[in-house]
């Protein structure tokens, strides 16, 4: 435990307020006035109180690392780093209600020095070490929730129809949202790496349904932090003391909260757990083929000899059925991710993130692949891939860099494994991504058939090619078997001269001309691997494998997949004609192209 730090002792402070997201129409003065007002005839003169108005709305469209950047910038000069006409304080406090105690969080870890890959080189702002206090007033540590009671209803409306097309900041807040939850891992992160943090306090009230306990769980897993509850007030009443029943004595309790008490403690003991994580996501139809989620995450536990202190946690959300017409079109198929994004932040507030690993197929390896790109701050110990749907020159290299793959030891960072196992008649990545690829959809392709390209120099592992279709890699127990104890077993060195002839780029015509060899899981020696891994093909291709691979390439080129598409479209439309008893080649063709193109500018819109 540790004790509440006096700001009696300020000699010369700093109070900052900001602001959420008002409401549509303001009609009369911000609720937020009178407890600014307030807490500035008590702080002043010791205290100068400054407020960030960012003038942002639910639907506005500003970049939100912009506003962040302009908060933070406003911080130095307030406190004298940008001029010599300001004194510095020697103490600072920050109050943020609602979405301004994001945009608080934001710009304290912008400024401060951030235990990742892009911070390590920048030094703090003299600011945030005369931070005492962060307060968040009905702020959510993970996001909003669309389910919450008395979440507009604009907000839902606009998040289900609207975000497959245009960025608006209440999309980028929302639970599971990329920007959030990439907020939410620094955030943890930050605090449990240093000790030397500002304290946290939480203010909820027990009236309020959009940000309830459940919203706040990180600081049950961070040091330095504290709720405090709030009686009967809602999330507007947080900040507008003129609406309680009792106006005076709303103020004394939301004043004692920001500005702290003299009988505060703080528990700095952490309490998350250290088993390993493993996150399992399927992909667009689970149901065909049985039960290898549960078959998968069963091994992975009896293979992961975890210690007694320590417990194991299979993740394997059930995206629902996910039809092939979905998965083509990018808004919908990007939807999917959230739910992951929301789960992963979730294990990563309560459980140890070096121990987490991933399993994927098909558009679970899409959804992986995406939150890597978007959320910087996430990361895997080791990946296994298996009918992905990624494009052949999926940027495996800056994901290494950014440290995203690897885990923190002992010994520093150590970069982590992925292995990738193919099949040979993959027919919804040689045929559909290869068909959506040569549309332009440039986040999907056919490596799930054809392997990835430049690759060199790092762990990855390509080389089984499982004879059959999409869920060939899958299907046996003794196939899940050995892929639960790739994922489960510790690091190891890699045999170099292994690690070279994985790492080896392939060429779509080497994966479907050259015979498949078996080569040893990462971190085995050659000798301990067997004549072929479960299920590994152990011949050169086939005439129907040839053929495949020519079909899967002739789609994929670029006037033959538009040709398609504007035949699907003509023939469509002919029916559309004839169903309405029209007569014409013309309406037929002139309908198809339209629909065409306007498919076409659907997928690159969205």
């Amino acid at each position: 435990m540790t004790e509440y730090t006096d700001i009696s002792e300020v000699s010369k402070g700093l109070f900052v307020f900001i602001p959420g997201l008002p409401p549509r129409a303001l009609k009369t003065q911000a609720p937020w006035k009178t407890l600014v007002d307030r807490l500035r005839t008590e702080l002043e003169p010791t205290w100068r109180v400054e407020v960030f108005e960012h003038e942002l709305t639910a639907t506005s469209r500003e970049d939100l690392d912009d506003v962040v950047r302009r908060l933070a910038a406003q911080m130095r000069d307030w406190t004298g780093e940008l001029s010599t006409d300001i004194e510095p304080p020697d103490g600072i406090i920050i109050a943020g209600h609602s979405f301004g105690g994001i945009l608080a969080r934001a710009a304290y870890l912008l400024d401060a020095t951030a235990p990742d890959a892009t911070n390590t080189d920048r030094d703090e702002h003299p600011w945030t070490g005369l931070l005492k206090r962060i307060v968040l007033l009905g702020s959510p540590n993970s996001g909003y929730r669309t389910d919450a009671r008395k979440t507009p209803l604009r907000w839902r409306l606009a998040y289900a129809l609207a975000t497959p097309f245009f960025d608006f900041t209440f999309e980028k807040v929302m639970a599971g949202g990329y920007w959030i939850t990439d907020l939410r891992l620094r955030w943890l992160e930050a605090f449990r790496s240093a000790t030397d943090r500002p304290r946290v306090i939480q203010i909820l009230g027990t009236s309020d349904p959009l940000v309830t306990h459940a919203d706040v769980i990180d600081q049950k897993f961070m040091p330095h932090t504290k709720v405090y509850e709030i009686p009967n007030a809602d999330h507007r009443g947080l900040i507008e003391v003129d609406a309680a029943p009792d106006p005076n004595r709303r103020y004394r309790q939301l004043k004692d909260a920001i500005l702290g008490r003299p009988d505060e403690t703080f528990d700095d003991e952490l309490t998350r757990k250290s088993g390993p994580t493993a996150f399992i996501l399927h992909g667009i139809r689970a149901s065909a083929l049985g039960t290898w989620v549960e078959d998968l995450g069963a091994d992975f536990a009896a293979a992961s000899g975890h210690a007694d202190d320590e417990e194991t946690l299979v993740i394997n959300p059930d995206t629902g059925y996910f039809s092939a017409l979905e998965f083509a079109l990018p808004g919908t198929r990007r939807r999917k991710v959230h739910e992951f994004l929301r789960l992963y932040g979730e294990a990563y507030a309560t459980r140890d993130p070096e121990q987490f690993v991933f399993a994927g197929h098909s558009n679970g390896t899409y959804m992986m692949a995406q939150s890597l790109d978007r959320v910087p701050a996430m990361r895997f110990k080791r990946i296994y891939l298996a009918g992905t749907v990624l494009p052949r020159r999926y940027e495996w290299q800056r994901v290494f860099e950014n440290e995203q793959i690897g885990h923190r030891g002992d010994a520093g960072w150590q970069a982590g494994e992925v292995r990738i196992d193919r099949a040979t008649r993959d027919v919804p990545v040689g045929i559909l991504c290869s068909w959506l690829r040569g549309l332009g959809s440039a986040d999907v392709g056919t490596a799930g058939v054809d392997g990835f390209e430049n690759i060199s120099g790092r762990a990855i592992d390509q080389h089984r090619r499982v004879p059959g279709g999409h869920g060939a890699a899958l299907k046996s127990p003794e196939q899940l078997r050995e892929i639960a104890g790739y994922l489960a077993r510790d690091s190891v060195a890699v045999d170099r001269a292994s690690r070279r002839a994985s790492s080896a780029p392939t060429t779509a015509a080497s994966s479907s001309s050259a015979p498949a060899t078996a080569t040893a899981p990462l971190g085995m020696p050659p000798a301990a691997v067997p004549a072929a891994a479960p299920g590994a093909e152990k011949s050169g291709p086939g005439w129907g494998e040839r053929l495949f691979n020519g079909v899967s390439r002739f789609v994929g080129l670029r006037p033959v997949a538009w040709a398609l598409l504007l035949g699907l479209g003509a023939l469509a439309a002919t029916g559309l004609v004839k169903l309405g008893r029209a007569k014409g080649a013309k309406v037929a063709v002139g309908t198809g192209a339209a629909a065409g193109i306007g498919f076409w500018a659907l997928l690159r819109s969205i």
